[in-house]
């Protein structure tokens, strides 16, 4: 489908979205400005391709291939999206199968989808439909959602309790753009992220960063018209970013923001850093974003650091992610 064709696109976005309003009932989602930025984003690090399944001029399906060009160059992560009154028609196999037919065009022999719903939303449907076609289930991600504000005297008890680890750190807070003596130190943060976060049993290889992909990666964001609240831990003698973590804020829908990757190098762990940084950019999000009602977080089930930090501040699980695996050839 091309994504320049604004009539298409929103055709597309709506199958896409009314499958997401299933699976996440009461949640905004994605806008089609956050699809359309992604598909038009300059090529070199991932190519998004949109393919939809049509009956007349109705939309009924919609698919969505991201293919990685600087790294990973066996790999495409793929979503399918058929609204419940249009499955059982198999509208996701023909999808499905031109997902595939493209990876292999591509010279791509993993492919990796996501399967993810609220908590009380029936999950068989999507299960029967990923093992019935050969994929099977490599990593469960459980989603927590933070109610925000979160109230000072309980973040100022977790940053008192984690302070005195922490002594040679400072955390500072920034949005939107690494600053320039910190950039370095990012990308390193990214390329350790793609290997050290648990992945499962996911075929997935380290990334390959630098200062450019860090920019480029910052303009995506913009372009989608969100906002990224940083917060790091810098260590005070070597004025080296260790520790990093983001708060992603759709600007033109506010009430629900998005956790993304927190990491801190592994020679610095033990030190309460993730409790820090979080604790700083949650203040951050209040200060900056104020109609800011929900924070929803995801992390892998055996990731249990960081689910130890998250059930500190006051998160819920609110839903589950599965990442599907197929191998083709």
């Amino acid at each position: 489908m091309d994504p320049t064709d604004d009539r298409a696109l929103d055709g597309w976005f709506g199958a896409f979205d009314a499958t997401h309003r299933h699976q996440w009932p009461g949640e905004p989602g994605w806008s089609v400005g956050e699809i359309r930025a992604q598909a038009h984003q300059p090529a070199g690090l991932v190519r998004t391709v949109l393919l939809a399944a049509v009956d007349g001029d109705d939309v009924v399906g919609a698919a969505r291939a991201e293919i990685p060009d600087a790294d990973n160059g066996h790999l495409m992560e793929i979503t399918v999206a058929v609204p419940p009154e249009h499955r059982r028609r198999g509208v996701g196999t023909r999808l499905l199968v031109a997902v595939e037919n493209l990876a292999l065009e591509e010279g791509r022999t993993v492919l990796v989808g996501q399967q993810g719903q609220r908590v009380g939303v029936d999950r068989s449907a999507g299960e029967r439909f990923a093992t019935g076609h050969g994929y099977s289930m490599v990593l469960e991600d459980v989603r927590r959602d933070l109610s925000v504000p979160v109230a000072d005297d309980r973040l100022a008890a977790l940053e008192a309790g984690a302070g005195p680890y922490a002594i040679g750190y400072d955390v500072v807070t920034f949005a939107d753009r690494w600053p320039d003596d910190l950039l370095d130190d990012r990308a390193v943060l990214g390329q350790r992220m793609s290997v050290d976060a648990p992945w499962g049993a996911m075929d997935r290889g380290e990334e390959r960063w630098g200062p450019a992909r860090v920019r480029q990666t910052e303009a995506l964001v913009a372009g989608m018209g969100r906002s990224l609240l940083v917060a790091a831990a810098v260590h005070r003698d070597r004025g080296r970013a260790v520790a990093f973590t983001e708060i992603a804020v759709p600007r033109g829908r506010p009430a629900v923001a998005y956790q993304w990757d927190t990491l801190v190098l592994a020679e610095h762990r033990g030190r309460r850093l993730g409790m820090l940084m979080k604790v700083a950019n949650l203040r951050q999000l209040a200060a900056t974003f104020p109609s800011t009602t929900t924070v929803a977080t995801w992390n892998a089930r055996q990731n249990d650091p960081m689910i130890a930090v998250n059930d500190a501040l006051g998160c819920v699980v609110a839903g589950h992610q599965w990442e599907w695996q197929k191998r083709l050839g």
